[in-house]
């Protein structure tokens, strides 16, 4: 039947062979060892509507919807059969559904009504597309849940995010706590419009919220990224007074918590891994480099108090003394100190490093250039 249907290039479906058997036709089938299913009878003229909280009225044409199975040859339910019924006796209000399962809803309407149910309010949300308004895919972000979690996105920055796809409070409002949303949501402001899973604004939205949790509490979120992501080298149980003095540094940078052992690996690995020609700022040479060094490392090595204070108020006037930008200094030793060019604010990284670690590290840089 349905080779026919495609070849006649119709849409495949059931054409109502059996609808109207004979008490007759059914003795014979079941004697010939066919088991029947049953089938709902749709009406075969007019419309069946229904009223959908996002669609509004939806109709459709009773001619071009299925006799459903309801019961399957074995005597087992169907979906259909069986999602009304327990829809029905579990007294269901509201089913909120994706706009792909729009179809199946006049079925399941005339369905409620020969069962003598009434129906719930439905109602059919947007579809999830990528920025590129393809289906939504891996690449796009369509993971688990717990991915995102591995990934380290909060839980509250993901429920924030995922509120706003296909729906707003209005058209400015974007931050909105778990209780916030609770209050303000109304499925009459979803909309009709395929929503975008935008990875950036997610991105955004994460670092706002990293950034508004206490110290003690990103401390703590943190630590199962730290340990988990650091490398096999870095002792563990990680000293978590001396992770406390490093997680201020790097609080406003990180946009998920699976960012942060990257920012901090350099405070726990004993070799740093860089490019020597990264030491070496514009405008300056290898022997100029080495030079500014040379002198950093020897008042570095005789400065009484080694803090954050004391290393600015040693540093910026040294500078001027060498006859160079401070971003020319700080440049060379932030490379030499930390092995990146970009890194937390330089004399607090200095201060919790200690003094000792800072100079084997500028020692080694020497020996570099």
């Amino acid at each position: 039947m349905r080779a026919e249907q495609v070849r006649r290039k119709q849409p495949p479906g059931y054409d109502r062979r059996c609808r109207e058997l004979s008490e007759e036709e059914h003795a014979q089938k079941e004697a010939e060892g066919l088991t029947p299913v049953v089938r709902f009878k749709i009406p075969l003229v007019g419309q069946t509507r229904f009223s959908d909280v996002v669609w509004g009225e939806v109709k459709f044409e009773n001619n071009t919807l299925d006799d459903l199975v309801l019961l399957k040859s074995d005597g087992y339910p169907t979906y259909n059969l069986a999602n009304i019924v327990d829809d029905h006796k579990m007294e269901i209000s509201h089913v909120i559904r994706g706009e792909e399962f729009i179809s199946t809803t006049p079925h399941h309407v005339l369905l409620y009504k020969a069962l003598g149910y009434e129906p719930p309010q439905f109602a059919h949300l947007p579809r999830l597309m990528g920025t590129d308004r393809s289906k939504l895919s891996k690449r796009h972000g369509a993971v688990s849940i717990e991915e995102f979690h591995k990934q380290g996105y909060l839980p509250e920055a993901m429920l924030n995010f995922l509120a706003l796809l296909g729906w707003s409070l209005d058209d400015k409002t974007e931050l909105m706590t778990r209780q916030e949303l609770i209050a303000s949501f109304s499925l009459e402001r979803v909309k009709k419009t395929p929503a975008s899973f935008n990875r950036e604004k997610l991105d955004w939205m994460n670092g706002v919220y990293i950034r508004s949790l206490d110290p003690e509490d990103f401390l703590q979120r943190s630590l199962p990224f730290l340990e988990r992501d650091l490398p096999p080298e870095v002792v563990r149980p990680l000293p978590v007074d001396y992770i406390r003095q490093i997680m201020p540094l790097v609080h406003e940078r990180a946009k998920t918590l699976a960012d942060v052992p990257e920012l901090t690996r350099f405070f726990f690995t004993v070799q740093l891994d860089y490019d020597t020609e990264l030491l070496i700022a514009k405008g300056m040479t290898v022997e100029s480099t080495h030079h500014a060094l040379e002198v950093a490392r020897q008042q570095l090595a005789e400065l009484p108090a080694f803090d954050a204070e004391s290393l600015e108020e040693m540093l910026r006037p040294l500078a001027v003394e060498l006859e160079l930008k401070t971003g020319q200094l700080f440049g060379a030793l932030r490379t030499a100190i930390t092995g990146q060019t970009a890194a937390p604010p330089l004399f607090q990284t200095m201060a919790v490093l200690g003094r000792e670690t800072c100079l084997e590290r500028i020692d080694r840089a020497l020996d570099r250039l």
